[in-house]
């Protein structure tokens, strides 16, 4: 069976105030990066890793994002948020090419904290279960960019 190995570059970045967001990347279950992001946009924190692809397989790629309390975010008399924690997206290279906007393609799936969640339901307001467009990470959860084997086969189909 064929396989390819594949170049993975991620930038990561956060806010917060009290402490970093954790993360751990991973192409299905195996896991190359398992810390905290402390790092600012300006230099995000680069993990980068190599990973070997069967083909015609199902790929993806994830982020788990934990490490926030409800203690993390502060909200104010007026419902505003002022203090946060959050887990940024900066960019995604898969073998040296920046996949760019297909990051939006990737599935967010927050993990609601309580009672923040069944407050928003009883408002009215159930938050969705997962969203596509996402390079910002304010719950606990995963991201998810599902992809192919053989790589460059699955990107032509996908680029547009």
């Amino acid at each position: 069976m064929a396989t390819e190995k594949i170049k993975f570059k991620l930038e990561l970045y956060s806010t917060f105030w009290r402490k970093a967001p954790h993360a751990n990347i991973m192409i299905n279950e195996k896991s190359y990066f398992d810390g905290d992001i402390s790092s600012k946009e300006q230099m995000p924190t680069v993990v980068e890793f190599e990973h070997e692809l069967e083909g015609d397989k199902d790929y993806k790629l994830i982020i788990e994002r934990s490490g926030k309390n409800v203690i993390d975010t502060r909200v104010d008399a007026e419902g505003k948020i002022y203090r946060d924690q959050l887990l940024h997206i900066k960019s995604i290279e898969i073998d040296e090419i920046d996949i760019g906007a297909m990051v939006y393609e990737g599935i967010y799936t927050p993990e609601y904290p309580e009672p923040w969640y069944s407050q928003q339901v009883s408002a009215g307001k159930t938050p969705e279960k997962s969203f596509k467009n996402v390079t910002t990470m304010g719950h606990n959860g995963t991201w998810t960019l599902a992809f192919e084997s053989p790589f460059y086969m699955w990107l032509l189909e996908n680029l547009y």
